[in-house]
């Protein structure tokens, strides 16, 4: 059990500063901070509203930018689809939503300041 508490300390240390996780089963809006998100279809399926964030760090006359980004996984196996839109109506990867359908099936999402990168199965 030793090993799997450090390796969960470093992977979320590498995720981001600071990494939180919350488990979602309703709709709700994402906010910065959240970095890793557990969510739950059910039967009728929830929509989560991510909050695209910009942070600069280092030196403040030429700082170096931190872009939000989300780690998400569906946990659940019911008929109801996990469906990811942004606050303001920036694409996915070119499309209005992003959709977890099935179990264990998961996605990165990356803004890049005007929308958003989506990596996953």
């Amino acid at each position: 059990m030793q090993s799997q508490q450090a390796t969960n300390a470093t992977v979320n240390q590498s995720l981001t500063s600071g990494a939180a996780l919350k488990a979602y089963a309703a709709n709700a809006t994402v906010l910065p901070g959240i970095d890793l998100i557990k969510a739950t279809g059910g039967a009728g399926g929830i929509t989560l509203t991510l909050t695209a964030g910009i942070t600069p760090t280092g030196n403040p006359a030429a700082p170096d930018f931190l872009y939000q980004v989300y780690y998400a996984r569906r946990d659940d196996a019911g008929a109801g689809a996990v469906v990811f839109v942004d606050s303001k109506g920036a694409l996915f990867n070119g499309q209005a939503s992003w959709e977890l359908l099935d179990q264990y099936q998961w996605a990165i999402f990356i803004w890049d300041g005007t929308g958003w990168n989506v990596i996953g199965n």
